[in-house]
């Protein structure tokens, strides 16, 4: 339990280091959708380590509490938290269902298409739909003209998920040594918080 609380904490820490350094790059230049494909990643890379239904989202909650509290800003804090903590929500609620029995490379290209694409879609749907509820005053007709907008991004990341998922799970044995895991996973998490809170 202690090693999967580490790794929680770690990974999403890198997450959380990537949407105020990376993401906020990619953002500037309406590429945001490939920060969708990097965190979708490294939650399944994850999964397949770690072997955890909850796990994810634990990451995605930690990320989202970095990410709203980067003392430099960028985008909209409220948006991106709220993004990545619907990012983890989803991913585990499609890891949930069996697929994974299937083991081939076209159902493995597939499911990538299908998940990536659909977290992307959701989570920047969410943003569009919660923002507003805690910031100003909703309008179902600003929505409407974003939609578009919403499909394109997502498609960008479902077209990624073909290959980023069945990378992700390539069969690749980690072995985890307990007497540098600990040490190694604070120091990268020290590391992250603190480049984050010196706005680097």
């Amino acid at each position: 339990m202690k090693k999967l609380i580490a790794g929680m904490i770690v990974f999403g820490s890198i997450w959380g280091f990537l949407e105020c350094s990376l993401g906020d790059w990619l953002h500037q230049y309406n590429m945001s959708a490939l920060m969708v494909v990097a965190a979708v990643f490294l939650m399944a890379v994850t999964r397949r380590v770690f072997v955890q239904p909850g796990m994810q989202m634990g990451m995605a909650l930690i990320a989202a509490i970095l990410r709203h509290f980067n003392p430099i800003g960028g985008a909209c804090l409220v948006c991106a938290s709220i993004a990545i903590v619907v990012q983890g929500l989803a991913f585990e609620l499609i890891w949930a269902i069996p697929w994974h029995k299937y083991q081939s490379m076209t159902m493995k290209a597939s499911m990538g298409v299908v998940s990536f694409y659909t977290i992307a879609a959701v989570s920047y749907l969410a943003t569009q739909i919660f923002t507003p509820l805690l910031t100003a005053t909703p309008h179902l007709s600003d929505l409407a003209g974003v939609m578009p907008k919403i499909f394109a991004h997502a498609f960008i990341a479902g077209l990624a998920g073909a290959v980023a998922l069945p990378v992700a799970h390539t069969e690749i044995t980690i072995h985890l040594n307990d007497r540098l895991y600990y040490p190694v996973a604070a120091a990268v998490t020290a590391v992250c918080w603190m480049a984050v809170i010196a706005g680097v």
